[in-house]
């Protein structure tokens, strides 16, 4: 199995390099502190790897963007994003929709490591338990609220809501009267299960209410 590792901590590279020399069929092919600098490289034919052991928080490319790019252009390589973010929302959308292989948390043990790489290599999913409970938790809230769909003069509303606009604001800039603003104001607390705008701006966040 040959293994690209991309973290921008040499001292985080140097850890994993030291857990992982003694496998026998685990091979640091290279390391990167720029996931940049790894495609570059990828693209051009210049490395050939099996596995990305990846960070999350990262210059220039962060370890989502990169793998969404990974998983579109080069889709036969396996991806585990290593890092101590296990945001509930973070990893869903890695897991669910980026489709990557595998989500560790940095507090794991070397043995969980070497086991994760391997189970991912076999084609499993692989996911540490911080960031199992995670994913769900987060799949607990998508299924609380599987069907609520704002339209659109409730996603205007809801972001000049964000912005702190006033009803009487909301009214001018949407030409609408006050209490309309108010009924469609009700409308999306009701459909959100949310009474307040920090709480709404929560329900948002999570769940994607203002994509088109």
């Amino acid at each position: 199995m040959k293994v690209v590792i991309i973290d921008d901590h040499q001292i985080i590279i140097d850890g994993i390099e030291m857990l992982l020399g003694l496998e026998k069929n685990i091979s640091i092919l290279k390391t990167y502190t720029d996931a940049f600098d790894f495609l570059h490289e990828l693209r051009a034919e210049e490395i050939h790897p099996d596995l990305i052991l990846m960070d999350l928080m990262m210059p220039t490319i962060n370890g989502f963007e990169c793998a969404k790019i990974l998983k579109r252009d080069f889709p036969g390589i396996k991806i585990i994003i290593l890092s101590m973010n296990c945001d509930p929302k973070t990893v869903y959308e890695l897991t669910e929709k980026v489709k990557i292989d595998g989500y560790l948390s940095k507090k794991i043990s070397r043995q969980d490591l070497v086991k994760a790489l391997k189970d991912v290599h076999l084609g499993y999913m692989h996911l540490s338990t911080e960031a199992e409970t995670a994913l769900k938790q987060f799949q607990s809230k998508v299924i609380d609220y599987p069907e609520i769909k704002l339209t659109l003069r409730e996603k205007q509303i809801v972001k000049l809501m964000i912005d702190g606009c006033t009803n009487k604001e909301i009214s001018t800039a949407l030409f609408i009267s006050e209490s309309t603003v108010e009924t469609h104001r009700k409308n999306i607390y009701r459909k959100t299960e949310t009474h307040s705008v920090p709480k709404l701006i929560q329900a948002v966040a999570d769940l994607d209410l203002l994509a088109e």
